[in-house]
């Protein structure tokens, strides 16, 4: 299921004539050929999860298995400056047709792989099946650690389904926390009341989420939610971050299944990750839904490689 990246994503303006400072993040990561999660020692390992068929089955508007490599190419052409970890690109796990379970399988090993390496995972969904994939990785790999789950999202992704979806992921892993006999510690950012049901609102109560909703998340009460994310982040051995895209205002962010009426903006959205990059404690941290084809003029991919590179460059 493993496939690398095409060299031609990696491509943007060339500036090094002008000093050997002025590269570009094409510039200055590595490529993996074949997969050689050894690369990831002490970097951070770009890895795409080419996935929607949970979104699919969530009845959503596919096309997020397309955004691995427009979110690198989007991100080719940034600046690369100074940072904790350097980037490597270890590729994309996909699968064939509707066989999410499999993908999410291989997924986690490859995972697994990385964090044995000593390296650390940003993914690229993908819908956000990717939490799953990632996250259950993150559990294999950290067996006897206290793991705190935020994840910035107007949808608690807690939903009761037989077969996996874009809508299960923290639901699923509730399920393999208790099957390990260990803490679910979930804490999710911009709730929106409209956009969940009452059955979800229980689900979460049941599994003790710790919730803020959109509606408190704003300038005003940034003290606030910095506290609530500090919380989590002091209960946790390791912290692992999710960002589904669709958390963004619709104006900021129209590339996803179901763009935000309300939405946490960019700017805030930056301020309220920091601390958690900078906490040394983050292991893995993803970006979600990013679709494509729901895209109007390439807005929503810049979008996404803004919050990608900020998370490279603030993660220490």
């Amino acid at each position: 299921m493993w496939q690398a990246s095409k060299p031609e994503l990696w491509t943007g303006r060339d500036d090094s004539r002008e000093s050997d400072k002025a590269k570009r993040v094409f510039q200055t990561l590595d490529v993996a050929n074949t997969w050689q999660p050894e690369l990831s020692r002490n970097k951070i390992a770009l890895l795409g999860f080419a996935s929607d068929a949970g979104v699919a089955r969530n009845l959503g508007r596919i096309g997020a298995a397309a955004g691995p490599p427009v979110l690198r190419k989007a991100l080719a052409n940034m600046a690369s400056h100074t940072s904790a970890y350097p980037l490597v690109d270890l590729g994309d796990i996909s699968y064939m047709g509707d066989d999410l379970e499999a993908g999410q399988a291989e997924f986690a090993q490859a995972v697994v792989d990385i964090h044995a390496a000593r390296g650390k995972t940003l993914v690229l969904g993908g819908g956000h099946e990717t939490a799953f994939a990632h996250g259950s990785g993150l559990f294999q790999a950290y067996p006897q650690q206290h793991i705190a789950i935020i994840n910035f999202d107007p949808h608690l992704d807690l939903r009761r389904h037989p077969t996996p979806t874009s809508g299960t992921p923290f639901a699923q892993l509730a399920a393999l926390a208790a099957a390990q006999h260990r803490v679910f510690d979930y804490t999710c950012i911009g709730v929106s009341r409209a956009a969940n049901t009452a059955q979800l609102l229980e689900d979460a109560q049941e599994f003790d989420v710790n919730i803020v909703w959109d509606t408190e998340v704003n300038w005003g009460n940034v003290q606030y939610v910095n506290t609530t994310i500090a919380k989590a982040m002091a209960r946790a051995d390791v912290v692992y971050l999710t960002v589904d895209l669709d958390v963004l205002p619709g104006h900021q962010m129209p590339a996803v299944s179901a763009p935000a009426a309300m939405g946490i903006p960019l700017d805030l959205l930056m301020h309220l990750t920091g601390p958690i990059l900078r906490s040394e404690k983050l292991v893995g941290a993803d970006v979600a839904e990013f679709s494509p084809p729901l895209d109007i003029n390439g807005q929503g991919a810049r979008v996404a490689a803004r919050m990608l590179w900020h998370m490279w460059q603030s993660w220490y």
